[in-house]
């Protein structure tokens, strides 16, 4: 069974999304600690593997990653924000349904999880649209080429 570069793209998102959840769920705050590092190594391991791959594609396709990324992080925001900082009595009602701190902690990994891959494909996004792409020639060779 041969397998295609789609196939490729979709292990290396599945691998590396839950090690930025990981990363993310591990977080501490910014107290140097072996467990803020490992946090770091975790997430910046998935996002470089999320980056790697969609980096392949064309700018329009990159840029149609990063609004479903952007759409995921807005969706799965919702609960953790409802969760986590409630300003009326419906939404403390919502968030208690939330209260327990293994669910905030999951909102929480999931919800950075979205906003951190989301931001790291829009930033690749920018990058390619200035022709800094993998498929695109450098930049020292489109000057060659002018």
């Amino acid at each position: 069974m041969r397998v295609t570069e789609l196939d490729r793209s979709r292990l290396l998102t599945a691998v590396s999304v839950p090690l930025v959840a990981a990363g993310v769920a591990s977080t501490e705050g910014f107290t140097p600690s072996v467990r803020t590092l490992l946090a770091l190594a975790l997430v910046t391991v998935g996002v470089f593997g999320a980056t790697r791959a969609v980096g392949d594609r064309p700018v329009d396709a990159l840029w149609a990653a990063a609004r479903r990324w952007w759409a995921v992080a807005f969706v799965s925001f919702l609960p953790y924000g409802l969760a986590t900082a409630p300003a009326n009595e419906g939404a403390a009602a919502v968030g208690e349904a939330f209260a327990d701190p293994a669910v905030l902690l999951a909102l929480e990994a999931i919800a950075g999880t979205a906003a951190l891959c989301a931001i790291a494909i829009t930033t690749l996004s920018v990058m390619a649209s200035y022709g800094v792409h993998p498929g695109a020639p450098s930049p020292e060779e489109r000057v060659l080429e002018d």
